[in-house]
């Protein structure tokens, strides 16, 4: 392929490769690789050494080696079943390279009889004599086998082999692109090159060395582009115009003096700057960032009930159904009964789910909650005026775009996040929207305690418990969200995990919920669990009332709630 100096060869087709067929190109677009620069960032998690040669007699069973033998003899047996065998020599001994369901024709062609081939695979031992069972690694040129090959993360149906060779062949060709950034910023890489960057990312010595100036580099690279896109995402997002929302602030203010608590200054700050954005002819993209407690929950329902107030329809999205029921309660308490409020999730019954779907078109539902199901094409809206979005952190920037453009160009929307973001980080995910902080916690709220624990120590966990209980607080144990196990308990099954080692006790109130349980068991369990709200707490989730979460250290969980 003729070498180029633009981004045109970066952004060819699979197909343009050498050796990438159909099939190929398919597979590799399941991995979401559409074309060679897609390819370049899968980068190598390991490497076999091929490098070094070993005798037929020094070989050890089990291990990759590379041999250098010369072809003796072929033997093709003529029931169908049966592997065809190619014996093989060198000085110091015999060997098999075997060969299932290949061609007479493939094998001559790669095996020739006398001459000196390299071969590269998993030694094995049958009758007395090694053997190599369908090699991968076979070659007249040495130099293209006695070499390192990276290993990289392979979709099904495509060998090492072949996907370095493609990678290879890519990197080969690598454009010399125009430098983009200045004489000050290349210094604190070394002046190091794009091309040269990319070149010793893909050297199987180099695995690991995220500090290197190769690495760093191109992290920069991705960074500065992302704040560049965001930048243009901004601007095309500032230029939608939308009919603004009237908030009448008499009617906010009646809600939210029936309020038992009294919002902090933040979350006033952070209602007056959603309301000025829905009151804005330019669309709002917002968001609103507070750790788990610091009340986001009711600042978003308040701005969902002017938009409400003002005619417009509002679609509340929450990562579970659970939490999402848990926004509906919470908003059938607060907002006044004249509000259509409805909820929706991959679970509702179909007959339920029709009803209501016809409702939301005809502009006779005013809030729905729900998870993923309420973007689905078939969900439509009359006049969806607000988005909300609760634990939005799954969602990129493509996704985020989308969800906006379901409701029209009248439709604002409201992400919510409690994870803490560094600024920096914030600037390069969160770049393409405007953002309002909740930094202090309600009066009265206890600070947020992280513990912990390694699995051997579950006898400390189970006191810590105890403890917390007898103090008359409540615990709330989250599994990881694959499933997985508890202190090496199957968390998915009812009699184990915390639910099966403090049961048997007796003498203390044990409950569970899971994805796949009924709506009707979750309601259950969340109703006995909501009797026992702390005092003086805001609405939200955080009514389930647990001060302190227990998980093990052992497992990548982030536990989002209190």
């Amino acid at each position: 392929m003729k070498n180029k100096t633009n981004y045109e060869y970066l952004l060819s087709d699979l197909n343009s490769l050498k050796g990438v067929g159909i099939k190929t190109q398919n597979l590799l677009k399941k991995k979401n690789i559409n074309n060679l620069f897609d390819l370049l960032w899968k980068l190598p998690k390991s490497y076999t050494d091929r490098s070094l040669s070993s005798k037929i007699k020094d070989l050890k069973i089990g291990e990759n080696q590379t041999v250098t033998i010369i072809p003796q003899k072929y033997n093709f047996p003529r029931i169908r079943k049966l592997p065809n065998r190619v014996l093989c020599r060198d000085e110091t001994g015999e060997i098999d390279c075997v060969f299932f369901n290949s061609y007479e024709g493939y094998i001559k062609k790669i095996l020739p009889l006398g001459n000196e081939i390299t071969v590269s695979g998993k030694i094995g031992y049958f009758r007395n004599r090694y053997q190599l069972t369908n090699p991968k690694y076979v070659s007249e040129d040495s130099t293209l086998i006695k070499k390192v090959h990276n290993k990289y993360s392979l979709t099904d149906g495509i060998s090492e082999k072949i996907y370095n060779k493609i990678i290879n062949q890519i990197i080969t060709n690598l454009p010399n692109l125009n430098e983009w950034h200045s004489s000050y910023i290349l210094n604190k890489f070394g002046h190091i090159t794009w091309n040269q960057a990319i070149k010793e990312l893909h050297r199987p010595e180099n695995i690991g060395k995220y500090k290197d100036n190769f690495y760093q580099r191109l992290a920069f690279d991705e960074i500065f582009s992302t704040f560049l896109v965001n930048s243009e995402i901004r601007k095309k997002i500032r230029k939608v115009k939308k009919k603004s929302k009237s908030i009448n602030i008499k009617n906010q203010n009646s809600i939210i003096d029936k309020l038992k608590f009294t919002l902090t200054q933040d979350q006033k700050k952070a209602l007056q700057e959603i309301n000025k954005d829905l009151n804005s002819t330019n669309k709002m993209f917002r968001l609103l960032q507070g750790d788990v407690g610091s009340g986001k929950t009711i600042v978003s329902l308040i701005a969902a009930l002017n938009t409400i107030n003002s005619g417009f329809q509002v679609a509340f999205m929450a990562p579970t159904e659970i939490l999402a029921r848990q926004h509906y309660n919470l908003a059938k308490k607060i907002f006044s009964e004249t509000k259509k409020i409805e909820i929706i999730s991959g679970k509702s019954e179909y007959k339920e789910k029709k009803e209501i779907l016809k409702k939301l078109e005809n502009n006779k539902v005013d809030i729905i909650f729900g998870t993923h199901a309420i973007f689905q094409k078939r969900v439509l809206f009359n006049k969806l005026g607000l988005i909300i979005i609760d634990e939005q952190h799954k969602f990129g920037v493509n996704q985020r775009k989308k969800l906006s453009d379901k409701g029209g160009p009248d439709c604002d929307v409201l992400l919510m996040t409690a994870t803490p973001i560094p600024r920096t980080l914030t600037m390069t995910i969160y770049g393409d929207m405007d953002i309002s902080i909740i930094r202090e916690k309600p009066k009265n709220r206890k600070p947020i305690k992280t513990y912990s624990k390694l699995e051997s120590k579950i006898d400390d966990i189970l006191k810590f418990i105890s403890k917390e209980i007898n103090l008359g607080n409540q615990i709330l144990e989250e599994p990881s969200p694959t499933g997985g196990t508890w202190f090496g308990l199957n968390v998915l099954d009812s009699q184990s995990g915390l639910y099966n080692t403090i049961q048997p006790a007796g003498s203390y109130q044990v409950n569970y919920t899971y994805t796949d349980q009924t709506t009707q068991c979750a309601d259950t369990v969340i109703h006995d669990v909501e009797i026992y709200p702390v005092p003086d707490s805001q609405f939200g989730f955080d009514t389930l009332g647990c001060n302190n979460l227990v998980y093990p250290f052992s497992l990548s969980l982030l536990l989002l709630i209190l």
